[in-house]
């Protein structure tokens, strides 16, 4: 699936890779979407990926940070220089992609589900950041329903509030000492919702921040994004004992389906197989 000259999603042809592996399933996640339009014309998205290599089913390694420099040695791995060097080549949403590194996949996942190991590895991640106590999830999409089963297993009171009424929890019924930002400019919901001296995780695109509310109310905004190859050990590891939701199964031929479910909101996780 190779993006065109308008940055659409089209089938393509391309060179088999020099070393391949064989793709089994890769989701469709928004950081994709973003790049709809955006991106390059022949880039091929996808990174959520399950992939047989040597016999063995392994979740790829989306990037890797160089674990020497002082970024990466302060716990910010994901801001080292040489984390944005793609690791699967040419993408997720292909046949077969460059051999890479990868994360072995217990047999308790299937296929589908071991393409959520990426995106809760980004959510464990995130999760250390997150003070303990009451906490309040701000779009509840896939990955905040990674957050919701995450923190609750940590015993959390776990609070959700969504945009779209469709997707609705429960909401908070007072201030709470956490908030996570899950949805596109929902930055000021998650800061109206913290206790003064509370805590916000830019998990996205916050929009913006007023900046008079963080300091008179003493907030701690932090951000996190993606996720190193430990924690995707991590992920693999919990992944099986999570309730997690059931995505909807596509061939990747009908990507253009998949991605209108996907944007429209109908899915909240969709998975392409080769």
């Amino acid at each position: 699936m190779v993006l065109d000259a308008d940055g659409r999603p089209r089938i393509a042809d391309l060179p088999e890779p020099e070393l391949p592996v064989e793709v089994l399933a890769c989701g469709l996640c928004g950081s994709d979407v973003e790049k709809l339009g955006r991106a390059p014309a022949g880039t091929v998205l996808g990174h959520g990926v399950v992939a047989r290599a040597e016999g063995q089913r392994i979740a790829l390694v989306h990037h890797r940070p160089c674990r020497e420099c002082e970024r990466c040695r302060a716990g910010h791995e994901t801001t080292c220089a040489r984390f944005s060097e793609p690791t699967i080549v040419p993408g997720g949403f292909a046949e077969r992609v460059e051999t890479t590194e990868g994360v072995e996949l217990p047999d308790a996942l299937d296929d589908v589900r071991g393409t959520m190991v990426e995106p809760l590895a980004c959510v464990l991640r995130g999760a250390e950041r997150v003070p303990r106590g009451r906490v309040l999830i701000v779009g509840n999409g896939f990955v905040g329903r990674l957050f919701t089963a995450v923190l609750e297993r940590r015993s959390d009171d776990v609070f959700v509030v969504d945009a779209d009424p469709r997707r609705a929890g429960r909401a908070p019924n007072g201030p709470v000492d956490s908030a996570i930002v899950c949805g596109p400019g929902a930055g000021r919901h998650a800061l109206d919702a913290v206790q003064p001296g509370g805590t916000v995780l830019v998990f996205t695109d916050a929009g913006e921040l007023p900046a008079d509310v963080v300091y008179r109310r003493e907030l701690t905004v932090v951000g996190s994004r993606s996720a190193t190859p430990e924690a995707m050990q991590a992920a693999a590891a919990l992944l099986p004992d999570l309730d997690v939701p059931e995505p909807t199964v596509l061939p990747l031929d009908r990507f253009g389906e998949g991605l209108e479910l996907f944007v429209s909101r109908e899915a909240l996780k969709v998975v392409f197989v080769p």
